[in-house]
């Protein structure tokens, strides 16, 4: 019997809608999965001792690092937590849907040995861990059950240290053993009050006391010790060797030194140390070379190197040189070395004002002397003055004997000193008539002296005190002069202006005297002769007006016999006057 074709129609059409529900319910299964998947979670808390465990502490879940709190899948695991404080802890757990708390989980400290073995023993043995310490004295170990951890172990000795760190684990024991080798120092000295200072080396002070002395349980190395004695030191090297006694001799060797200074009172140091001040006497010196420096203020510092033996007595005595000396000597050879002797020969006094008798400062005063007047003496001969030069050139040969230079200078001024004086002579015969001109030239009122006649006359003496006398001549007479003296340029000479006045006129004179020989005074004189002239004005009111006119034919015409008789009353005046003056 065949179907029907509709009842294969329906379940053909119902066959889609059936794979359509199963597919839904597929993915509502594994949504529903995923969503309680994520809210599965394994909680717990780990503690060591009721304290949290350190942070070394590791969980694995199947031996794969888990943290609380983590997502975990659903069926059998197995849980292991670790710490290096703790003894191991593994667990079962079976895990459905939602969150699993497993609460606290308790791990139980872990505990081992602790070996330590010191030799020779410490002074001090010091262990420190977090949760146990220990300190013993005089020690030479400790066997300890400790929690399981890292620790520090110091052993200290009276010279030395050492430190070491040691792991204490559950499972194994890490004995620890510190055994220094050590040596001893002994040192020795001659001085009984003496002290030392041990040093290491790092610098570090390992011992110290007074000498002699041993020093016991030092590490093996290099030292330095440093004994005192007084106010000396010396320092040695001291090389410990281990198991072994290590003698060092410290001796102070003395010598003594002795300081004396002109003046008194400088002070002597050497590397900075203050000694004393002179006169001074050391008495306990190390022996060997010392270098001293000695200064006293106003003084130049003085160096001195000594060589101090053992039981001897070393001197030194010395001159201190001053500063003012110093300078001036220096500044003198600097005037020297620029050829300025003038200032050199004055530096150079000065400096044997403060060393008199200095040999230095003598021979550079004799140096700066001689060749400053042999400059001077060039200097005369190029300005034709021989006679000032063969002065110059005897104070240089007294200062520098033996000099070829100024023996062939002084030869020549010698040959040219008479053409010298010829020319002298000739420049003081003019002299006489040059001063005239000049003193002219000062008292006339419009030039007028070349009107009048000039006089001459001759003394057979030298012109000191000629003209005091031919003033006073002037002066005494009758009538009298009112007398004025001029200046002139030229030595040996003089000016006198004399002047009279009268009734009816005035007289003046002018005389002046020059040296011209050996004793030989020439002297010019002009004698000048005036009438007055009385004028009145009336410009302004009545003014008088008096003026001197020269009695000379060019200003008032031909003279008059009484014109006449003035002028050689004044020429005869003025000439007995002056004869008169240098006759006596």
């Amino acid at each position: 019997m065949k179907s029907s074709p509709d009842k294969h129609s329906w379940r053909r059409g119902l066959r889609p809608l059936l794979w359509w529900l199963l597919l839904v319910l597929v993915l509502f299964g594994i949504r529903t999965h995923e969503r309680l998947s994520e809210k599965t979670r394994l909680s717990f808390t780990v503690s060591l001792s009721g304290q949290p465990p350190f942070s070394g502490a590791t969980v694995k879940l199947d031996g794969k690092p888990f943290d609380s709190g983590n997502r975990i899948s659903i069926g059998p695991h197995r849980l292991v937590i670790a710490d290096p404080k703790a003894g191991p802890y593994s667990t079962n757990v079976f895990i459905w849907y939602g969150p699993h708390n497993l609460g606290d989980i308790a791990l139980k400290r872990a505990f081992g040995n602790l070996t330590v073995t010191v030799t020779p023993p410490a002074d001090w043995l010091i262990i420190r861990g977090p949760e146990w310490s220990a300190t013993l004295r005089n020690s030479s170990g400790t066997n300890a059950s400790v929690p399981t951890d890292t620790y520090d172990v110091e052993a200290d000795f009276p010279h030395w240290s050492e430190r070491q760190r040691a792991f204490v684990g559950a499972s194994f024991s890490n004995p620890l053993r510190i055994a220094p080798r050590f040596g001893v120092a002994q040192l020795g000295c001659n001085q009984p009050d003496a002290s030392y200072q041990l040093l290491d080396g790092n610098g570090q002070s390992v011992s110290e006391g007074t000498l002699p002395a041993t020093v016991a349980e030092l590490p093996a190395g290099n030292y330095r010790a440093i004994a005192t004695h007084h106010s000396n030191q010396r320092t040695e090297s001291v090389v410990v060797n281990a198991d072994a006694t290590n003698t060092v001799d410290m001796d102070f060797l003395y010598g003594k030194a002795v300081f004396e200074t002109v003046p008194n009172g400088a002070a002597v140091t050497s590397d900075g140390r203050y000694w004393g001040a002179t006169p001074l006497t050391l008495p306990e010196l190390e022996a060997g070379s010392w270098t001293f420096s000695v200064q006293h203020e106003g003084y130049e510092p003085a160096t001195v190197t000594l060589t101090i033996a053992v039981a001897q007595t070393t001197t030194f005595q010395t001159n201190l040189t001053s500063v003012s000396y110093t300078e001036r000597m220096r500044t003198a050879q600097q005037y020297m070395s620029s050829q300025d002797y003038d200032r050199a020969l004055k530096a150079v006094d000065d400096a044997l004002v403060a060393k008199p008798g200095d040999a230095d400062a003598l021979s550079l005063q004799r140096n700066a002397t001689g060749l400053g007047s042999l400059e001077r003496a060039r200097a005369l001969g190029k300005q034709g003055d021989f006679m000032g030069g063969e002065k110059e050139l005897a104070t240089a040969m007294q200062a520098l004997p033996g000099n070829s230079e100024i023996t062939v200078l002084l030869a020549d001024y010698k040959r040219r000193e008479p053409e010298q004086k010829e020319r002298l002579r000739q420049e003081r015969l003019a002299i006489p008539k040059e001063a005239l001109a000049l003193a002219l030239r000062s008292c006339t009122y419009r030039g007028e002296g070349p009107l009048f006649e000039q006089h001459e006359l001759k003394a057979s003496k030298p012109v000191a005190g000629m003209e005091s006398a031919i003033i006073s001549a002037l002066q005494s007479g009758s009538p009298a002069f009112q007398v004025s003296s001029r200046q002139l340029p030229w030595p040996d000479s003089f000016a006198i202006v004399g002047r009279q006045e009268f009734s009816g006129g005035l007289r003046q004179c002018v005389v002046v005297g020059a040296q011209t020989g050996e004793n030989e005074t020439r002297i010019l004189f002009t004698v000048m002769e005036y009438k007055t002239k009385h004028d009145v004005s009336f410009q302004g009111g009545l003014t008088f007006n008096t003026s001197y006119i020269p009695l000379h034919p060019s200003q008032v015409g031909e003279l008059t016999d009484k014109m006449k008789a003035q002028i050689d009353e004044g020429i005869q005046i003025v000439t007995a006057r002056i004869q008169q003056a240098i006759e006596q």
